[in-house]
């Protein structure tokens, strides 16, 4: 659609059942209130049912898709590395914020038509106060990018963000292979 009739955004709608409207709109509070270019950019919210959140539009979509397309196999390893770089300066915001992303792979990274990399997808992310966040028990994350000290404990830093970082860095190298494969 369009934001502003003149703006191209992309429109996510809350499914029935797949997340709690409350924490769907405390997804769209954090976006709110992390704004940087390489992070996806909020642009409305509509609270009340059927609840959306308006955010800019990324037309080449998510990197791990991208990754395998034509043209993504194509790129050279500078522009491979020019994406991680990107990537790693919305994640020093993200953690100058004080803030963990918890989700960081490259399924939620998504790509401009200029090969601009931002980062998306806020559900898991949190404020962490000294330093570290306790999951709840029983709280599900992905386990081929999570941090061996948060699938054990179900604590989270930055440094547990640094680890996804670095599975996320295989999978631009790999073109979008899942990490481990083989291992499910």
């Amino acid at each position: 659609g369009f934001y502003n009739g003149h703006t191209k955004v992309a429109v996510k709608s809350l499914k029935a059942g797949s997340m709690s409207p409350s924490a769907f709109l405390a997804e769209a509070n954090l976006m709110k209130n992390l704004q940087h270019p390489r992070l996806v950019r909020l642009y409305a919210v509509v609270t009340k049912e059927p609840i959306y959140i308006i955010t800019e539009y990324m037309e080449k979509g998510s990197l791990v898709d991208f990754l395998k397309t034509s043209e993504g196999v194509k790129l050279s390893i500078n522009k491979l590395l020019d994406m991680a770089a990107q990537i790693a300066e919305g994640m020093a915001f993200i953690e100058a914020k004080n803030y963990i992303h918890r989700d960081l792979r490259a399924a939620n990274i998504l790509v401009s038509d200029s090969l601009c990399c931002k980062i998306a997808d806020f559900g898991l992310a949190r404020l962490i106060e000294d330093n570290e966040y306790t999951a709840r028990e029983g709280a599900k994350f992905p386990i081929k990018w999570t941090a061996p000290e948060a699938i054990n404990y179900g604590t989270f830093t930055i440094k547990s963000d640094v680890w996804s970082f670095g599975i996320l860095l295989t999978e631009i190298v790999t073109h979008g292979r899942i990490p481990y494969p083989g291992q499910d």
